[in-house]
């Protein structure tokens, strides 16, 4: 499959650190992502809470909160799932055939991608919960090489991403200003003991960024945004009574951008 990014879009994901892809996955892509949804959904059915890559959600605190507190989660409901295309393998196809790290990423950054993760990302009605403002690159393993790789992911809409239901949120340039500190609790490892008021790693953009202003990004099923690893993101918890958010995210570990800086804090 042959993209046609347009020098105004590659311009746009360079100044803002961000760009909207409208009906960048086809209607046959699409079912393919919804099958893929259900399979991992179906996964997860089993389960009582979070369990390694499978993150369940919580009422009030949300799922990582009460993932890392011990407190209950709902049987069976996902907030998230890491390394989604291990567990449903058509994922990793399915994008290889999309042509997105041999076509799509070199014409947003100059360089094929390597795919390095796969998210799904579900936010139920009612209980969906906030996922705070932070930068992918704050995440990057010990092993990465952040001098010479950072990263780009594709946000692919599922379902339709809106303001009432969680789409993603962005300040606009803040991949150009390094990597900001993060405040809150690093993810319990298997076997340790619950956190006590645990504090989901994040970042106050009227701390770092106090002139800023979110800028939300709507999108309806097969639309997609893609964005760098330094930018500074987040989504809103789901306040609707009916309108699952879902969707799926391809993760890429690119050569670093000029105008990236991930071994500079603020």
């Amino acid at each position: 499959m042959t993209h046609h990014v347009t020098d105004a879009a590659v311009g746009t994901l360079e100044d803002s650190g961000f760009v909207p892809l409208p009906g960048l996955v086809p209607a046959a892509g699409l079912a393919r992502l919804r099958r893929a949804a259900a399979q991992l959904r179906k996964e997860a059915a089993h389960l009582d809470s979070s369990a390694g890559d499978f993150v369940l959600e919580a009422a009030g605190v949300g799922g990582w909160v009460a993932w890392q507190q011990g407190d209950p989660q709902v049987a069976g409901l996902l907030r998230s799932v890491s390394r989604a295309h291990h567990y449903a393998p058509d994922l990793a196809a399915l994008q290889a055939e999309l042509d997105l790290p041999e076509d799509l990423v070199p014409q947003l950054v100059g360089a094929p991608g390597v795919l390095v993760n796969s998210f799904l990302w579900a936010k139920p009605p009612r209980l969906g919960s906030e996922k705070p403002w932070h930068q992918d690159m704050a995440f990057a393993p010990e092993e990465f090489d952040t001098e010479a790789h950072s990263v780009v992911t594709v946000w692919v809409a599922v379902e339709e991403a809106t303001e009432a239901n969680g789409c993603l949120q962005f300040i606009s340039g803040s991949h150009r200003h390094g990597l900001f500190e993060h405040r809150g609790d690093s993810e319990r490892r298997p076997g340790e003991p619950p956190l006590a008021d645990a504090v989901e790693p994040h970042v106050d953009p009227a701390r770092v960024l106090p002139a800023s202003a979110p800028v939300s990004v709507p999108l309806p099923p097969g639309s997609a945004v893609a964005f760098d690893g330094m930018m500074l993101h987040r989504s809103a918890p789901n306040s609707t009574v009916g309108e699952p958010r879902t969707a799926i995210s391809f993760v890429y570990r690119v050569p670093r951008p000029v105008w990236s800086h991930p071994d500079r804090r603020r």
